[in-house]
């Protein structure tokens, strides 16, 4: 490590040097003059209203409000990442381990979500990411909800509501409301997501198996 130590240490912030975090169980750095770090009101806040988030950098806002450096490809506003000029979508900030892999890895680990990177389902047996501020995947209650009364689904991407009732990427074939399947724009019967495996078969594989129904899957 080649960053400065901090205060009276032998380390720099990263590495536990400096004031640190008030707040019980924090050990990040104490920012500014103040006594906790940004996730617990330390340092400089947000100017937007009624947005108590930590101002990024030299600017007077947030990471979601516009502070902070700005990803460097032409047309993107969104958040430049770590030490890089890109924001996660244009490569910016740390990528998963896994060689031929390119997504970003999350939190501490070295590792993207679809290679074990994050954090898990709180659940016991499963490894499925956990979602949002939550401790459970969504097939076991995390993240979002579905806003329609009575329905307790996952909602999709940045809808309110589960695929059921409208919410998510829905498919682009003409007169289909159906929801797109995986990263393609078709659901299953206008051939997105992935296909069967077996020779001369387009139909949908089923759940996590290579194959479609009449195949065994």
């Amino acid at each position: 490590c080649n960053k400065g130590a901090v205060g009276p240490t032998d380390y720099c912030i990263a590495h536990g040097g400096g004031k640190r975090c008030a707040a019980d169980g924090c050990n990040k750095g104490a920012v500014g003059s103040t006594d906790y770090c940004s996730a617990h009101g330390g340092g400089k806040r947000c100017a937007a209203d009624e947005c108590n988030k930590g101002a990024r950098g030299s600017t007077d806002y947030c990471t979601t409000h516009g502070g902070g450096t700005r990803c460097a490809v032409e047309g993107c506003n969104k958040s430049a990442v770590g030490s890089t000029d890109y924001c996660i979508s244009h490569g910016g900030g740390k990528r998963c381990a896994i060689d031929g892999c390119t997504k970003s890895a999350i939190g501490s680990v070295d590792y993207c979500v679809a290679h074990g990177g994050g954090k898990r389902c709180a659940v016991e047996w499963c490894n499925k990411s956990a979602k949002g501020s939550t401790d459970y995947c969504i097939a076991h209650g995390g993240g979002k909800r579905c806003a329609v009364d009575g329905c307790n689904k996952g909602a999709q991407g940045p809808t309110d509501y589960c695929t059921t009732h409208g919410g998510g990427t829905r498919c682009v074939a003409e007169g289909c409301n159906k929801g797109a399947v995986g990263p393609t724009d078709y659901c299953i019967a206008h051939g997105g997501g992935k296909r069967c495996a077996a020779d001369g078969c387009n139909k949908g594989a089923v759940g996590s198996t290579d194959y479609c129904s009449a195949h065994g899957g």
